[in-house]
């Protein structure tokens, strides 16, 4: 679906690949530390003494602090604070709550400072991100996202190990400082987000046709006979303005404009052309009325201001309803796996240089299935529904037989094939979303979208764990897992068939207007 933008934007192209570079930078290092969350899964559990549930409560807190924010953020957030700035908020917010993080004594500390202040920093980080990358590529939305989401697999590859070696080396207090200001240095990646009303409010736009009718007003009376020089005039023109000796405006008690025009003027010799005529009197009416809709903007309240932002529309849309549902599902395994390999792998008693290991195959593995889903998707004999499809079955599949990865090294083909598919309708998630909803309402797709997500996947890694606790293994909660994907699966299938349905009913109605 191709939605008309802007010449003077560089989409697809030039600095476009900037601003697709800076976004993979910034999702490398903010993504990448939060995908290292099961090495401060570990440590926190060594430090604190806690039970995984209670841990887990970190990353549920997170969820649900990032959900309320991001929607908030996407919805009324971008009237007054550009996506730059509000990236540079996030950073800043994440580099406070990883630095106070550092002192913090106990859990309930790290709620706080981690949970909150990370989980605000980051909605207003990534989430924004998206909806810039959506304004810059059109053609080539789908390789350009899973670049940028492959960003956090990578991440995921440098900064585990890194973690590793720095808690070894400072301990966890110390580890945390670092952390934040790593996190800290994004800021230079910030800076090449360049919004797309830098190009609008700089650049020339092409001559128009509506900046050729404002040449109507700026005419010097002309000396010769009208109906000589100009053959479209009609004798009529100066009747309609007789008595009127310039041009000026008047307003009556109902605060209406009449607009009065010299009968020898080029805009009277013209006004029998309606098209040219009717767009000057427009422009010059929109001028009078500007301060009149700004003070009744002004007297709006907040409520009704964010009440209007929301398209409720989209809750009646059947297919993002239904691919919301299998988003929440399939994405159970992508978003648990990080945090529960690694504690895992230390049950069945692997070493942490090794586990940061296990980590660090399963985020290259992650790099390459979404850079792979990403191109795919761009190619015209598969779909982005039919990859999707694929790798949640290969998900739910690999899920099943975790009782047989007892050692490293099946560890480590597990976590290579878990990786290269769960991350791929991550990937692919943003152009097929953009697919259902149009350009237009997209951003407030994608504020209902992440505050469904993120409150549903809270809710999953507090439960998994507790299951974890109950039956004194993971097992039970990978198979859980697995299940979600393979009904993520057959809710897709359904998608597909509703889908195909409405473009054969769209195709026989335009058939019939042919016809």
């Amino acid at each position: 679906m191709t939605d008309a933008r802007d010449a003077r934007i560089p989409v697809d192209r030039g600095w476009a690949w900037m601003v697709l570079l800076g976004s993979f930078a910034i999702s490398t290092i903010n993504v990448g530390t939060e995908k290292s969350f099961g090495i401060f899964f570990i440590e926190f559990l060594r430090q604190f003494k806690g039970t995984v549930f209670m841990t887990a409560m970190i990353n549920t807190v997170w969820n649900v602090v990032f959900s309320v924010t991001a929607a908030s953020v996407l919805l009324i957030g971008f009237k007054r604070l550009s996506i730059r700035a509000s990236v540079f908020l996030g950073i800043t917010l994440c580099t406070l709550g990883y630095g106070i993080s550092s002192f913090a004594t106990g859990l309930e500390y790290i709620l706080i400072s981690q949970s909150i202040l990370v989980g605000m920093g980051a909605a207003f980080n990534i989430p924004p991100i998206y909806i810039l990358i959506g304004e810059y590529f059109d053609k080539k939305k789908g390789i350009a996202n899973a670049v940028f989401v492959s960003g956090n697999s990578l991440g995921g590859v440098i900064m585990p190990p890194l973690y590793r070696y720095i808690f070894d080396e400072y301990g966890l207090r110390g580890g945390l400082l670092i952390t934040a200001g790593i996190t800290f240095n994004s800021l230079v990646a910030a800076a090449l987000l360049r919004p797309t009303s830098f190009y609008i409010d700089n650049c020339p736009q092409k001559p128009s046709i509506d900046s050729l009718n404002e040449k109507c007003y700026k005419s010097e009376k002309s000396d010769e006979d009208p109906n000589s020089s100009h053959p479209l005039i009609q004798k009529q023109a100066s009747d309609e303005f007789n008595g009127c000796t310039d041009v000026h405006t008047d307003k009556d008690d109902s605060n209406d404009s009449v607009v009065r025009i010299s009968p020898n003027s080029s805009s009277a010799r013209y006004s029998s052309n309606k098209d040219v005529t009717s767009n000057c009197y427009k422009s010059e009416t929109m001028e009078t009325h500007v301060t009149t809709m700004e003070e009744e903007q002004q007297e709006q309240g907040c409520f009704i201001k964010c009440k209007n932002k929301i398209d409720c529309t989209l809750l009646k849309n059947i297919s993002f309803l239904l691919f919301l549902v299998i988003y929440c599902l399939g994405n159970v395994a992508m978003m648990c796996a990080h945090i529960y390999i690694p504690t895992y792998a230390r049950d069945i008693g692997i070493t942490d240089q090794r586990i940061a290991i296990i980590v660090s195959v399963y985020c290259i593995s992650d790099f390459v299935g979404r850079i792979s889903a990403g191109f795919l998707a761009d190619l015209s004999w598969i779909t982005a529904d039919h990859i999707v499809a694929l790798s949640q079955v290969a998900v739910g599949l690999v899920l099943q037989f975790t009782v047989y990865y007892t050692s490293f090294l099946r560890l480590l083909v597990f976590a290579a094939i878990l990786g290269s598919t769960a991350g791929m309708i991550v990937a692919l998630f943003p152009p097929m979303m953009l697919e259902i909803v149009g350009k237009a309402r997209y951003p407030s797709a994608m504020a209902i979208f992440i505050l469904m997500i993120c409150l549903f996947e809270g809710l999953a890694v507090p439960v998994l764990g507790y299951f974890r606790d109950v039956n004194n293994t993971f097992h039970f909660s990978f198979h859980l897992m697995g299940a979600s994907s393979f009904v993520s699966v057959g809710l897709l299938i359904i998608f597909v068939i509703l889908k195909r349905k409405r473009s054969r009913q769209k195709q026989d109605v335009v058939d019939k207007n042919e016809d």
